[in-house]
């Protein structure tokens, strides 16, 4: 347990070091330039629902792409650099290190959202507005969303180079966020074969559609929160079986 936490603290501080905090300014920018712009077509109420609706776009699309860029380089780095070899030969078991690596860039990208939550709420209250348990909840839906993210991306860092981890984590993003659509296109219109083909697809895509409750907080409306435990559930479940997959290719590769 000691060496899986070394290993979470050394990648940790290297995502970090990957420009992290430079994200979160981005994001500050991006809410002062729209606050700058839109609040003379709003007042009141309307513009603190503008703020909040840029605001949780923002740090769910942030964290994702920053999940991307960040993770599809961690495992390759320490296997191109040979680094890896000194590692396991440690004491440390192959998955021991996947889910060092996997808490590392989960605890880092975590720590963003949290900065990037607390710039949302000063420039919500600036706007006269308080930021409202739904709007906490939504940013909580999305950090469960870069968990997701962050399997996958260790996943497919574990056999193959950071480019193509980073086309195929976004593919399985954009796909996932359809998911639900194309399901109910095929279904529409589609014959029996289209429907069997995404109904195999709907469930083995991460269904990232049950982690966007931003509608919901703008607007203030209705939720359940059954699905509050249930995209919870799901996100815990889908990411241990993507990490055990992940686990089973990278314990069959040998490095010389």
């Amino acid at each position: 347990m000691r060496k899986i936490f070394s290993i979470a603290l050394n990648t940790f501080r290297e995502a970090l070091r990957e420009k992290l905090l430079f994200i979160v300014l981005i994001f500050t920018g991006i809410l002062l330039l729209s606050t700058y712009v839109l609040s003379p077509l709003s007042v009141g109420t309307a513009r603190n629902k503008v703020i909040t609706d840029v605001g949780l776009a923002c740090i769910s699309l942030l964290g994702v792409l920053t999940a991307i860029m960040v993770g599809s380089t961690l495992v390759y780095k320490e296997v191109d650099k040979k680094a890896i070899l000194m590692v396991l030969s440690r004491p440390v078991s192959r998955h021991g290190y996947l889910i060092g690596k996997y808490a590392g860039i989960t605890a880092a990208l975590f720590l963003m959202m949290i900065l990037m939550t607390g710039i949302l709420a000063v420039m919500i209250e600036l706007g006269q507005g308080h930021i409202t348990p739904a709007v906490l909840l939504a940013i909580y839906l999305s950090g469960l969303e870069t968990m997701v993210l962050c399997a996958i991306v260790i996943f497919f860092s574990t056999f193959t180079t950071p480019v193509l981890t980073s086309f195929f984590s976004l593919c399985l993003f954009i796909a996932g966020s359809l998911s639900g659509d194309l399901r109910a296109f095929a279904s529409r219109f589609g014959g029996a074969l289209m429907k069997y083909v995404m109904d195999v697809l709907y469930y083995l895509l991460p269904n990232l559609k049950v982690f966007n409750l931003r509608h919901e907080a703008v607007h203030q409306l209705r939720f359940s929160s059954a699905d509050l435990g249930t995209a919870t559930l799901y996100a815990l479940v889908y990411t241990g079986v993507i990490l055990y997959f992940a686990y089973m290719v990278f314990r069959k590769r040998e490095f010389s």
